[in-house]
């Protein structure tokens, strides 16, 4: 019996410490230009951050994870002058399918658009995913109106990285300064 309870000790404590890293406070970095700031997770990077053509006082920034061996996630991030939401994501929507059906890639929305709070911030979101062969991506869209400015995350990930890079978006969105 004592045995048994020995074996069973030994057997939480290695289950428990093999799960140390997802207690770990991920490391951040702040990413800022232009009067604009949020945190990154370390191994994510801006990619390129510039006006959208055409469009006066917009933003296009594209982030990826470049960290050793992950999957191919990204982010972009839009800002455009306050437009509505609700016709900004059936555009995004719209757009996205024309252009992933171009591409010869499976799109589908996993469900309709819904009201969401991140943080202090009301937005609006909805999930799709994609598909070539055997490759599954999830994504979402996510928009929101704050200081002036209609803003759209873009997001795509492995199919099982899903819950984490939400968690990214929902971090940078949280993060998200303006000067």
């Amino acid at each position: 019996m004592k045995k048994s309870i020995v074996y069973l000790s030994i057997f939480i404590v290695s289950i428990s410490s093999c799960n140390y890293s997802s207690h770990k406070k991920q490391e951040t970095v702040i990413y800022r230009k232009d009067g604009l700031s949020f945190n990154l997770p370390k191994y994510w990077k801006v990619k390129k951050d510039r006006p959208i053509d055409g469009i006066p006082d917009s933003r296009f920034i594209s982030i990826s994870d470049e960290e050793p061996f992950s999957k191919d996630s990204y982010l972009i991030i839009t800002a455009i002058d306050s437009v509505s939401v609700e016709k900004t994501m059936q555009n995004l929507i719209a757009q996205s399918r024309t252009s992933y059906n171009k591409r010869k890639i499976e799109f589908g929305m996993l469900n309709e658009p819904k009201e969401i709070v991140i943080g202090r911030q009301n937005a609006l979101r909805a999930d799709f995913e994609t598909r070539v062969i055997n490759n599954r991506n999830k994504g979402s869209f996510t928009l929101f109106n704050l200081n002036g400015k209609t803003f759209s995350f873009i997001s795509s990930v492995n199919v099982k990285d899903k819950k984490e890079n939400c968690s990214v978006v929902d971090s940078v969105i949280k993060s998200l300064h303006l000067k």
